[in-house]
């Protein structure tokens, strides 16, 4: 057992993980929760859209486990609660109990149907609000006043994962999120202890990641500064936001330290979560408990064995002049965040 009492258990931890795709959170969820007193739960804020989607949609929205999130064992059973005592019908409005700002304009972007676009154009300005509103220090916060679903979404999502907690018997529960104002929101509105890792990957290797996954027909050429634009817009603003969060409840985290020296790591993060220290590395892949996640990456439907080494394919496949073009965009925030060139 862990030091932590029964009692913890009722207030678990919430380890809220920050960042641009492609940097490494698959790996750092599945290293987390190698842990015994640890639980990852996927992409919290995508819960009411996994609900949404159905064969109507691009994709049906699965549980790790297979299931439609309301036939879940798990998260069914927490979703019935909710339906209960919200007198609600989750199944059939997936939106009419939320946990986060994400809605079907994720789902469909662009190739939208008529009404979506305006529900597309409202979210754009419900996020510039938000966001106005973490920068009340400028004085701005006034002005956003107005909108603060975000304190009922949190505690939604409080009520979740302290429910998932129980149900796992853990200390702890992951939320691979990344999204810098569902950082904020966490942790200025949960109702339970809040720590955020904010995990950052080189530029480089970033760009590179989002470089080969182009679609064919597409050009590097084009899609190399707007990638570095993308690394910088997002990680920047994740720093910027994070900076109102104590050392005490926020850790920077870059995916080659972690890569490079995942024991030490990893056990620097447990102590950081108030865990006890295990050997992740050794672990064994398979889990003791069923995995039950939403959302992120598809490997969580994978056997395949972990896989902790560092991806430094951008070295051999950049070149020279797509890594100046990636340096003069992105090299300033770079060498804030401590990357070496």
């Amino acid at each position: 057992m862990s030091r932590q009492s029964e009692a913890a258990q009722a207030s678990p931890t919430y380890i809220y993980i920050a960042g641009r795709g492609h940097s490494g959170s698959t790996l750092l969820t599945l290293l987390l929760a190698r842990h015994p007193r640890i639980a990852a739960i996927g992409e919290l804020s995508l819960l009411s859209l996994q609900i949404a989607r159905d064969e109507s949609t691009r994709w049906v929205g699965l549980c790790s486990c297979g299931e439609r999130p309301m036939d879940c064992p798990v998260w069914g059973r927490i979703l019935k609660e909710v339906e209960n005592d919200e007198n609600l019908d989750i199944k059939r409005k997936p939106f009419s109990w939320r946990v986060s700002d994400v809605g079907m304009e994720e789902e469909y972007r662009n190739s939208a149907p008529l009404r979506v676009p305006f529900v597309w154009l409202r979210h754009c300005l419900w996020r510039l609000v938000r966001y106005l509103q973490y920068l009340s220090p400028l004085g701005l916060g006034k002005l956003a006043s107005i909108y603060k679903p975000q304190s009922a979404w949190a505690k939604n999502r409080s009520r979740v994962v302290s429910r998932l907690a129980a149900i796992n018997d853990v200390d702890a529960i992951v939320d691979a999120s990344k999204d810098s104002l569902d950082m904020l929101d966490v942790y200025y509105h949960s109702t339970v202890p809040v720590k955020i890792i904010f995990l950052t990957r080189d530029s480089r290797g970033n760009v590179w990641s989002m470089l080969k996954r182009l679609k064919a027909g597409m050009s590097r050429d084009d899609n190399v500064a707007p990638a570095a634009r993308e690394w910088v817009k997002v990680n920047g603003r994740i720093w910027q936001l994070v900076q109102q969060v104590p050392n005490a409840d926020c850790m920077h985290l870059r995916y080659e330290d972690l890569c490079r020296n995942p024991r030490d790591v990893m056990n620097r993060l447990f102590e950081f979560a108030g865990l006890d220290a295990f050997d992740v590395v050794s672990a064994r892949d398979e889990s003791d408990r069923e995995a039950h996640t939403i959302g992120g990456n598809k490997i969580r439907f994978s056997s395949e064995p972990l896989n902790i080494r560092e991806d430094t394919a951008w070295s051999q496949n950049l070149t020279d002049q797509e890594l100046r073009t990636i340096r003069a965009i992105a090299g300033p925030l770079s060498d804030e965040l401590g990357y070496e060139r």
